[in-house]
């Protein structure tokens, strides 16, 4: 599904992803690990085109996303739905206008097509009473919860979702990991999270990614890395 090869990214003298390789495969969930400035949102934004890297390539169902258009970009993004830290909802619409908006832009629906797709995806994602509120009346377990409905509305094939958990307490956050885990199992999404919050990550996640300072120093499931003997792993769980 989603093929990373030798990616590399620099901002000035500062390289954030240093030959990143990496094989995601269809309907799984990677969760990419490792602390702020490690270089996790960077690399989650290479992954729908955001961002460009140095060198490097990005392969999705095969195709390399790297030289492609913005035109030719927006046909794939169209299959990507992407969970912004700050849910990037629009304050200005109600969270049906929010969650209606794409399906305007990017389908032929009816009107009443819709609304009832987002009435379906609203009581996918535990929203209802919630349709006709602004983000700003919203708690932030709820905007969570819209701009991931948002995320799915046009059944994307690939969900990313950048610490999703953050500014939340945790029995929110293991709502919200819960949540994307049922979705991705509902929809067979192949599921891309970053996140530095390690109990939530290993509840839902196939495999799991240790990033630091922009490489890739642990792949494997949460058996294989509570197993590990290497020094930096062990630190890095010990936050547990």
């Amino acid at each position: 599904m989603i093929k990373i090869m030798h990616l590399n990214k620099s901002f000035g003298i500062q390289r954030v992803l240093n030959d990143i390789n990496l094989d995601i495969a269809s309907g799984e969930i990677l969760v990419v690990m490792g602390e702020s400035g490690s270089g996790k949102t960077v690399f989650l934004q290479h992954l729908i085109g955001l961002l460009k890297p140095d060198t490097g390539a990005i392969e999705i169902d095969g195709q390399n996303i790297i030289p492609l258009t913005e035109k030719e970009l927006l046909k794939i993004r169209k299959g990507i739905g992407y969970l912004f830290q700050e849910g990037a909802l629009y304050d200005f619409m109600t969270v049906f206008e929010n969650l209606s908006f794409p399906l305007q832009e990017h389908t032929k629906l009816t009107n009443h097509q819709i609304r009832e797709k987002v009435k379906e995806i609203i009581s996918v994602v535990g929203l209802k009473g919630a349709e006709e509120k602004y983000p700003s009346q919203l708690s932030g377990g709820m905007k969570k919860r819209a701009a991931l409905a948002r995320a799915i509305i046009l059944d994307s094939k690939i969900l990313l979702c950048d610490e999703p958990t953050s500014g939340l307490d945790p029995q929110r956050s293991r709502d919200i990991s819960d949540l994307i885990l049922g979705i991705s199992r509902k929809f067979s999404s192949t599921t891309v999270v970053t996140s530095h919050d390690i109990t939530n990550s290993f509840r839902i996640a196939d495999r799991l990614a240790l990033i630091k300072d922009g490489q890739i120093i642990a792949l494997g499931t949460k058996k294989e890395l509570e197993s590990s003997e290497d020094q930096e792993i062990k630190r890095f769980l010990l936050k547990i």
